[in-house]
């Protein structure tokens, strides 16, 4: 559900000048468009073996098993596995399983605990940030070899694949065009070793390789949509190119490391930045405090959950035109009880939107609006978070 400038809007010199510096270094990156890249090709898939041993004076640990990287879409879709047993000893011997595994695609982030049976899923906004823009992320791995002072230190053959031998610290890592086919970590009392076995890249990738397990799935209480997703970035976008426009107007420099910002600045660079979303409450909240109230009568009637499903897509699609979240209800066990909550929700957000759409149809900047809301939202008032605008 829409919450107006919850967490969108930063206020304090502080924060603003860094919203400034962001924005504004997003905006003037933004000719740069290309394909979005996280690897150097479009697909791969590799499989390794792990070895890793440990031990001290009275005890000792080793952990063996495989490991699974696949993607396809330069990285915009991945899979990440990892399957081992680890054995300690000591005074005593145990034994455990460790299963990890990790799906992206697009901005969206599953994560699979294996020992509650449940994925977890959420949404990295940075994401669906460089996908928009179409950044090249692919160089970023030798990139950071290189910031930590790593060299090169010869070549050598995995898994069929010619790579370059990069030592940093207490790391030995072969890479084949920025992509890790061997890393050895030494240290005392630690050898860990993984290492790719089989290799493919540039074939099509089977679906089934990117299947999750058939586990129940919590979604995050920020997750957006695809379709939010890719609207709060297009605002994005063009609220940092309008805040480039202005800081022009008002002879601010973003890269100066010295800037001040005044009060009265500071509103504005705040006004700039929420204008577009301004005027989208402007037309849109209406609307969707409609569509509650007509979702609590359909609720109230919802005999089996798809139909309460149904009561809510208005809701849904009008958040998506907003960029903003929707309410993942459980709907499972349909009941007098699950209704209950989902009914107490609505009431909830009807009563906060009541609220904000007087303000929103009063005022015509931000800070006005968010200076009428302020100690106006009764127990659904919470302070505004430290994070950009959307």
């Amino acid at each position: 559900m829409n919450k107006f400038f919850r967490g969108k809007i930063m206020t304090g010199s502080k924060l603003t000048k860094r919203c400034v510096v962001l924005l504004s270094v997003s905006a003037l990156t933004l000719s740069s468009q290309g394909i979005f890249k996280r690897y150097p090709v479009e697909s791969g898939m590799i499989y390794y073996d792990i070895n890793t041993t440990g031990h001290s004076k009275n005890f000792s640990t080793k952990v063996t098993g495989i490991a699974r990287l696949v993607f396809d879409k330069w990285g915009a879709r991945e899979l990440k596995e990892e399957d081992a047993t680890e054995v300690q000893e000591g005074d005593f011997k145990e034994t455990r399983d460790r299963r990890s595994m990790s799906k992206i695609e697009g901005g969206t982030i599953y994560t699979v605990d294996f020992d509650e049976q449940t994925i977890y899923k959420s949404r990295d906004r940075s994401l669906d940030l460089s996908m928009a823009k179409g950044d090249d992320l692919s160089n970023e791995s030798m990139e950071m070899l290189k910031e930590m002072k790593g060299y090169k230190d010869g070549n050598d053959t995995v898994a069929g694949y010619k790579c370059e031998i990069w030592k940093v610290k207490d790391q030995s890592i072969c890479m084949y065009k920025g992509i890790p086919l061997r890393i050895i970590i030494d240290g005392p009392g630690f050898h860990s070793e993984r290492t790719a076995v089989h290799v493919s890249f540039g074939q099509p990738i089977p679906e089934d390789q990117f299947k999750l397990p058939d586990f129940p799935v919590v979604i995050d209480e920020e997750y957006t949509s695809n379709a939010s997703a890719a609207t709060r970035i297009e605002d994005y976008i063009a609220s940092a190119e309008d805040l480039e426009k202005k800081l022009k107007s008002m002879g601010i420099d973003p890269n100066d490391e010295n800037l001040s910002i005044s009060k009265k600045q500071e509103k504005e660079i705040i006004d700039t930045l929420g204008a577009r979303y301004l005027q989208k409450q402007k037309r849109l909240l209406p609307d969707l405090l409609s569509a509650i109230e007509e979702a609590q009568d359909c609720i109230a009637e919802a005999q089996i959950s798809d139909d309460a499903k149904k009561c809510v897509e208005p809701i849904d699609k009008i958040n998506e035109e907003l960029g903003d979240r929707t309410e993942n209800f459980d709907y499972s066990d349909w009941g007098d009880d699950k209704k209950r909550v989902i009914l107490d929700a609505l009431s909830d957000e009807a009563e906060y939107l009541r609220v904000t759409i007087d303000c929103v149809q009063k005022y015509n900047k931000t800070t006005d609006v968010i200076k009428c809301t302020e100690g106006n939202l009764g127990d659904l008032e919470q302070p505004l978070s430290d994070s950009s605008a959307k």
